[in-house]
């Protein structure tokens, strides 16, 4: 009985953390779409597909969000 109620009072602080967690993540500006969201959109069906799509959405992201050395 007391290894089911710790069970269950951990897994409802684990519950409870993960949204605070998620939502501390900066979010895209207002109607700009995410790379994940643009993966959906391209290939709704596809799911290797989209993990690619997104992946390179990511990597020409960082790449324009680095600063130029000159």
């Amino acid at each position: 009985m007391f290894k089911r109620v710790l069970i269950t009072a951990i897994a409802g602080l684990i519950a409870v953390a993960l949204p605070v967690e998620a939502s501390a993540a900066p979010a895209a500006a207002p109607g700009q779409l995410t790379c994940k969201q643009a993966a959906r959109l391209q290939f709704p069906n596809e799911h290797a597909m989209r993990k690619a799509f997104k992946k390179e959405c990511k990597q020409a992201y960082k790449a324009s969000r680095a600063p130029a050395h000159t």
